[in-house]
């Protein structure tokens, strides 16, 4: 089995040689100090561009704030606006319901209008039937004497005068 070797021994030094571990640290240093140096010479290049990205990601989490604000005012919207649809879906439900009323009795109303249309139409055409036979038969109603117009006709157990028109 081979023996365990500490990092010194690794190194090729056995930490007794001159000025220990530390030192030979300094002289490695001092042979990659070109590296260093571009090392830090390329983080100094990539700098700005650190900085600039740091100023986009901060743009972009403010916008992230914006739209997140809103979204939420939009959501409030559509909810208002949800309820207001259904309000006025509600409210055009109980006008087609009224209007569907109305209709119906706007056409008993249209009916009676009809029947009464009808009812004078058809006194006007038996009056004038009545005059043609009353004219055959000899007869006039403007012959009547003033008398039988002032007569009084009991009906229906109302009195009723009947008048010069028919």
């Amino acid at each position: 089995m081979i023996p365990k070797r500490t990092a010194s021994e690794m190194m090729e030094s056995s930490g007794k040689a001159e000025g220990g571990p530390l030192k030979r640290m300094k002289e490695m240093l001092k042979e990659n100090a070109e590296k260093v140096t571009f090392s830090n010479n390329e983080t100094r290049e990539f700098g700005s561009l650190i900085r600039h990205n740091s100023i986009i990601i901060a743009r972009h989490e403010r916008d992230t704030r914006f739209w997140k604000q809103r979204i939420e005012i939009a959501q409030k919207a559509v909810g208002e606006l949800e309820q207001t649809n259904k309000e006025y879906q509600e409210d055009i439900e109980k006008n087609r319901q009224e209007i569907a009323e109305g209709i119906d009795s706007g056409n008993l109303k249209a009916r009676e209008a009809r029947e009464e249309k009808l009812q004078r139409a058809a006194q006007k055409y038996l009056t004038k039937f009545l005059e043609g036979e009353l004219e055959k038969a000899g007869l006039s109603l403007e012959k009547e004497s003033e008398e039988d117009q002032g007569e009084k006709i009991g009906g229906d157990g109302e009195e009723k005068m009947v008048e010069n028109e028919i």
